[in-house]
């Protein structure tokens, strides 16, 4: 909203409406922002210096393997791409060539490319179950919720405790509507890695979506005593509290999570219909504004 502009009262009804009739999907927009922005892939097995022979393609492959990997820790990924695809033009039989590539590609939003990169790494260990991890991202991220589903169930059969694998196996199940297997798949990612801030996000969800708010309110609490700049928990531990009609301390359950972001606009929105329905109108008006600015799909019903 450029030059600080208001927003129409006439209109101011409707903005509420819209999102506040979406607020579960907005929910599970986040949980899958988490998933697909965040590139926090997972990593297979570092390389081992006996893997290598002696040789000069062989040295530089390896040397452009270590070069990729830190282009990629530091999120330059199109670097990261060359580094990779320099390692696998002086030798292609590298793993972690293919499956570095893989991961790049991926968070640059190439996912056929990615896909086949790690196919190709797949091709030389089968049985990794990081990549296969990986990979089902990727598919799910393509609309593929079936032959993610199988990639995830595969890695688990190779290593049950495995948090990311459990993790990502839920959000599928949300998606195909399979709500109790993902409550199921959360909690087992949360037994494997209690420190599992997304397992806790996704049970969350579950909770809120079978209107189990105490619980939900419960576990959000839990979760910020873990860690108290989970600006998530707070988002949602203000979302339950809303649900249970404790408006002042949603409001500042919401807070929290602005200061642990101050760009969240679903925060800010949140944080809007809180003060919305304490009855203070204008000053709910004004921060819808400020989530309005952060971001105006939200009002334009694109997420």
């Amino acid at each position: 909203m450029a030059g600080g502009r208001m927003i129409h009262p006439a209109l101011y009804s409707a903005y509420k409406s819209l999102v506040h009739r979406h607020w579960l999907r907005v929910v599970f927009f986040v949980l899958m922002f988490s998933l697909f922005v965040s590139c926090q892939i997972v990593w297979a097995t570092a390389m081992r210096g006996n893997v290598y022979q002696a040789s000069s393609k062989k040295y530089s492959a390896k040397q452009w393997i270590k070069n990729g990997e830190a282009k990629y820790k530091r999120a330059k990924f199109e670097r990261a791409v060359k580094a990779f695809n320099k390692s696998i033009a002086c030798y292609p039989h590298y793993f972690e060539a293919w499956d570095g590539l893989g991961n790049a590609l991926y968070c640059l939003g190439k996912y056929d490319m990615a896909v086949q990169a790690y196919d190709k790494s797949l091709g030389i260990n089968p049985d990794n179950s990081a990549t296969l991890v990986n990979k089902g991202i990727v598919l799910y991220k393509k609309g593929d919720s079936e032959e993610a589903l199988k990639l995830y169930d595969a890695a688990l059969k190779l290593d049950t405790k495995l948090a990311a694998a459990w993790y990502n196996k839920g959000v599928v199940l949300i998606a195909l509507g399979r709500n109790k297997e993902a409550l199921q798949a959360f909690e087992k990612a949360i037994e494997v890695n209690p420190k599992e801030d997304l397992a806790w996000h996704g049970k969350g969800y579950i909770l809120i979506l079978s209107e189990k708010y105490d619980d939900a309110l419960q576990l959000f609490s839990k979760a910020v005593q873990v860690d108290s700049k989970r600006g998530w928990a707070w988002n949602n531990m203000g979302i339950t509290l809303d649900k249970l009609n404790m408006y002042n301390e949603a409001v500042k359950a919401f807070d929290k999570a602005i200061e642990i972001n101050p760009k969240s606009a679903r925060a800010w929105h949140n944080k809007a219909n809180a003060l919305y329905n304490l009855g203070k109108y204008e000053e709910s008006m004004k921060i819808y504004n400020k989530a309005y600015e952060l971001d105006p799909r939200l009002y334009a019903g694109k997420n």
